[in-house]
C-alpha cells in the first residue's frame, strides 16, 4: 500500500469498448456484462466462462477476445492473454482498446519499448485517447525518457483538462524523482478535481518525504486534513507539518527561546512574550498534530516540555488563570493529549516533579470533597500522569462540565477502562513458551506497543489486484479464489497492522494473535472503534503454533520474528500454517541499517541503564547533551525515538537479531520460497532499477545486497518483503 508508484493511471484492465454495436450481437454481449459483473465480484473462474462462451458463440467478436485477454493478464498468464489480444487485433485491426491493452501487457513484462508502439497504434486509431497518452509517458518513463513522459501527461490534460489522474501521475512522476514539493503540488491539484481516495494516500505519502520550503496556504490546509481524517499515518506526517507550523515567525520564536535556554524552563511570560501563546491556539495544525502523534523533534520537543511546565505554572498559582491563558485553553488540552500520547517522554526534573505531584494531591482532595476540578489543574495533572492511574479516576466523569477536556478524560479514562473490560474476553489461542517468549510478552504488557491515535481507511481490493498494484512487476502465481481469503497477522501488537490488513484486501477474515493481553486489548478497543467486523484477536505464541489446526492462505508478521530466540524456527513454525500457493508478507531489522541501534545498545548495556521510563528518558537526555558521534544522535531523526515504548522497543528489547540479505537468501532456497519482491519507496525502487536494469521486478538479492552495502539506509525501515509458498502438484 505504501509503493505510491504503482497507482498511477496505467489502467492495466481498462476496457474501452470503441467497436460498433451489431444487433445480432446483443446475446454475446449480454454474456460478456454477466461476466463483467462476475468479474467485479471477484468470481474470476465464472467470469472467464461467460467470456469463452461469448468466444463460441461469436468467435469474431473482438470484445470477447479482449475481456478473456483482462482476465489472462490479471492471472499472469502473459502469452495466454497477448494471443488473446492479438485475436482481438486481428478481428479489428481498429479496435484502439485492444492497441491499448496489449500496450499494457509489454509494459508490466517490461518491454517498454513494444508498449509504445501499441499505444501509439492505439492514438493511430483515436487521437483524442487521453488515457493512450498516459500509459505511453509511464513507459517513456520507465526508460528514463522523463520529458517526453511529461510531455505526454501534457498532451491529455490538452484532451481532458479535468483529468485528475494526470495531476496525480506528474505527482508521482516528480515524487519518484526526488522533487516531492513539485510532487505535493501536482497531488494538490489532483484532489481539487477529484478528492479520490488513492490521490488522499499520494499526497501524504509525497508530503511525508517532503521538507516544506515555503508556507502554501493550500498545502497547510490539505496536511491539516491528511492528520486529522487521516489519509496517511499521522506520525509519518509530522516531519512537514512542524516545517510549516515553524514559518509562524511568533511560534518559531517561542521554540527557539526554549531550546536555547534549555535544560532551563523559561516562565511562561518569557516563553511565549506578548502573542506567542494566542498563535499556537490559533493554529488548526499544531492541534491536530499534538492530538494525532508525538512530536519528532528534539527542538520543537523541547519547546512542548517548556510548554508544559508553563501549564503547571498556571495549575499551581493561587490566581484564576489570565484571559489570555483561558483563551489558549484548547492548546493545553492538546499537549495533555500529546503527552499521553508519547507516554511521558518528555524530561522532568525533581523540582518540577514535585509540582506535579503536588498538583495531583490538589485534585485528589477536590474530588474528595466533591468539588470542581478547575480544568487547568486536571490538565496539568494529566500532562504528567495518565488520569487512569489516580485512585477512583472515574469519579472525574462526573465532576467535569462538558468542554474542551472532555477530550482528555476520554482518552485517559474511558478508553483505558473499556481496554480492561474487553481484557477479559481474550481467547487463549496457545500456552506461551519460557523463556525469551515470556520477558517479551511482560515488556509489551508494560509498554503496549505502539499507542497509535489514527489510522488511514483504507479502500480494499481483491488480494490479487492488490498485490499486482503495489509490486507491478512481481512475478506470481494469484490466488485461485481471492474472495475471502484467510490471514494470520503473527504479532499484532496494538491493532494498527491488523486492521490495516483487514482494510486492505477485500473480504479478508483475520486472525491477529499476540503475546500481550495489554496489547491486545487496546487492538480490540480500536478495531471495534473503526467498526470493523472481521477481525479475530487471540493471545497466543507463535512458537506454539504448530499445534494449532488452522492454516491461512496469507500470512504477515513484520517487526516480530527478530524478536524470537530463534527467528528462522518462527518462521518455520509459520510456513507450516501458510496454505500451498500462500502468501506471506515479512519484515525483518538489516544488520547494516541497525548499526547506530547496534551501537547505542552497547552504550545502555556498558552504562546500566534499565528499561524503565526514568531510565529511557535519562538515556535521551544523555544522548542530546553529551558529545556523542554523529551516528548515535541520528537516533534523534527516528521518529520511534519520541515516545516511551516506541523507545523501549528501539533501543532496549529485551530480544533482537538482525538478518543479512544473504541470511534471507538462504533460508528462501532452502525451503523454495519465491520473493514476489520489496515494499519500498518509490524514489529507491527507482535508483535499484536505473542501477540494475536487467532485474525489473526488484527480486535479485544479490543485486539487493550491493545495493545496501553502496546505501546502508536503504532498509532503515527494516525489510519488507512478500513471497510465496510453493503450489504443490
Amino acid at each position: 500500500m505504501s509503493d505510491i508508484e504503482t497507482t498511477r493511471n496505467s489502467k492495466a484492465t481498462a476496457e474501452v469498448d470503441d467497436s460498433a454495436p451489431v444487433a445480432s450481437r446483443n446475446s454475446v454481449v449480454a454474456m460478456i456484462d454477466a461476466g463483467n459483473a462476475l468479474e467485479e465480484q471477484g468470481r474470476i473462474i465464472e467470469a472467464m466462462a461467460c467470456y469463452d462462451q461469448a468466444v463460441q458463440a461469436d468467435p469474431q467478436f473482438a470484445r470477447a477476445h479482449l475481456n478473456r485477454g483482462n482476465i489472462l493478464l490479471a492471472g499472469a498468464q502473459i502469452d495466454e492473454a497477448r494471443a488473446a489480444y492479438q485475436l482481438a487485433i486481428t478481428c479489428d485491426p481498429r479496435y484502439a482498446a485492444a492497441h491499448f491493452n496489449l500496450g499494457n501487457l509489454n509494459y508490466r513484462a517490461g518491454e517498454f519499448e513494444v508498449a509504445l508502439r501499441n499505444y501509439r497504434a492505439a492514438i493511430g486509431i483515436r487521437p483524442d485517447f487521453a488515457d493512450a497518452f498516459v500509459a505511453m509517458a509511464n513507459a517513456l518513463d520507465s526508460l528514463s525518457r522523463t520529458a517526453e513522459a511529461v510531455e505526454c501527461y501534457e498532451r491529455a490534460l490538452v484532451i481532458n483538462p479535468g483529468y485528475a489522474e494526470v495531476h496525480f501521475n506528474l505527482g508521482v512522476l516528480a515524487m519518484t524523482h526526488g522533487r516531492h514539493e513539485e510532487a505535493a503540488n501536482h497531488l494538490r491539484r489532483a484532489l481539487e478535481i477529484k478528492p479520490e481516495w488513492k490521490t488522499k494516500l499520494a499526497f501524504a505519502s509525497c508530503v511525508a518525504r517532503t521538507r516544506l520550503t515555503t508556507n502554501d496556504s493550500r498545502i497547510r490546509a490539505a496536511l491539516t486534513t491528511a492528520i486529522i481524517e487521516p489519509w496517511g499515518m499521522p506520525y509519518e506526517l509530522c516531519q512537514p507539518a512542524l516545517s510549516l507550523i515553524m514559518f509562524d515567525e511568533r511560534i518559531a520564536s517561542c521554540v527557539r527561546l526554549a531550546s536555547g535556554s534549555w535544560p532551563v524552563r523559561l516562565p511562561k511570560a518569557a516563553l511565549f512574550g506578548s502573542d506567542g501563546l494566542a498563535a499556537l491556539a490559533a493554529d488548526p495544525l499544531l492541534l491536530a498534530l499534538l492530538e494525532a502523534a508525538p512530536v519528532s523533534t528534539i527542538e520543537f520537543e523541547r519547546f512542548l516540555t517548556c510548554a508544559r511546565h508553563a501549564l503547571l505554572e498556571i495549575a499551581s498559582n493561587k490566581q484564576a488563570p489570565e484571559h489570555s491563558e483561558v483563551a489558549a485553553l484548547r492548546f493545553y488540552v492538546a499537549l495533555s493529549q500529546q503527552c499521553f500520547i508519547n507516554e511521558y517522554i518528555f524530561d522532568c526534573d525533581d523540582k518540577e516533579l514535585i509540582g506535579a505531584a503536588a498538583c495531583r494531591t490538589k485534585l485528589l482532595a477536590l474530588l474528595d470533597s466533591n468539588a470542581v476540578v478547575p480544568p487547568f489543574l486536571l490538565l496539568a495533572v494529566a500532562a504528567y500522569y495518565p488520569l487512569y492511574t489516580l485512585r477512583d479516576a472515574s469519579r472525574l466523569l462526573a465532576a467535569n462540565e462538558p468542554g474542551p477536556v472532555v477530550e482528555v478524560l476520554r482518552q485517559q479514562i474511558r478508553e483505558p477502562l473499556e481496554e480492561q473490560a474487553l481484557r477479559a474476553d481474550v481467547q487463549g489461542l496457545t500456552s506461551i513458551a519460557s523463556g525469551v517468549s515470556e520477558e517479551v510478552r511482560d515488556q509489551y504488557e508494560q509498554n503496549p506497543y505502539p499507542r497509535w491515535v489514527k489510522v488511514p481507511r483504507g479502500r480494499a481490493l481483491h488480494f490479487n489486484d492488490e498485490l499486482r498494484q503495489s509490486l507491478p512487476f512481481a512475478p506470481f502465481t494469484p490466488m485461485p479464489d481471492d474472495s475471502a481469503p484467510e490471514v494470520l497477522i503473527a504479532g499484532c501488537g496494538t491493532g494498527c497492522h491488523s486492521i490495516l490488513t483487514a482494510q486492505r484486501f477485500r473480504g479478508a477474515r483475520v486472525l491477529a494473535i499476540d503475546l500481550s493481553l495489554s496489547s491486545i486489548s487496546y487492538a480490540k478497543r480500536k478495531t471495534r472503534e473503526l467498526g470493523l467486523t472481521n477481525i479475530e484477536y487471540a493471545q497466543a505464541d507463535i512458537l506454539k503454533l504448530g499445534d494449532i489446526a488452522r492454516t491461512f492462505d496469507i500470512i504477515e508478521s513484520s517487526g516480530v520474528l527478530h524478536h524470537l530466540a530463534d527467528p528462522f524456527l518462527g518462521w518455520r513454525t509459520l510456513l507450516s500454517r501458510l496454505r500451498p500457493g500462500g502468501f506471506m508478507r515479512l519484515g525483518f531489522y538489516s544488520e547494516i541499517a541497525r548499526r547506530c541501534v547496534v551501537k547505542a545498545r552497547a552504550i545502555i548495556a556498558a552504562r546500566g541503564y534499565a528499561s524503565t521510563p526514568d531510565d529511557i528518558r535519562r538515556f535521551r537526555q544523555d544522548l542530546t547533551v553529551e558529545d556523542m558521534s554523529d551516528e548515535l544522535q541520528s537516533l534523534s531523526k527516528m521518529s520511534d525515538y519520541y515516545s516511551t515504548s516506541n523507545c523501549r522497543d528501539l533501543l532496549f528489547h529485551v530480544q533482537e537479531h538482525r538478518l543479512t540479505l544473504g541470511q534471507i537468501e538462504s533460508f528462501l532456497a532452502e525451503f523454495g520460497l519465491h520473493l514476489i519482491g520489496f515494499e519500498l519507496d518509490p524514489d529507491v525502487l527507482h535508483r535499484y532499477r536505473a542501477r540494475f536494469t536487467d532485474d525489473p521486478s526488484g527480486t535479485d538479492l544479490r543485486n539487493w545486497a550491493r545495493f545496501e552495502a553502496d546505501n546502508p539506509d536503504t532498509f532503515v525501515g527494516m525489510y519488507q518483503f512478500w513471497i510465496q509458498q510453493p503450489i504443490i502438484d
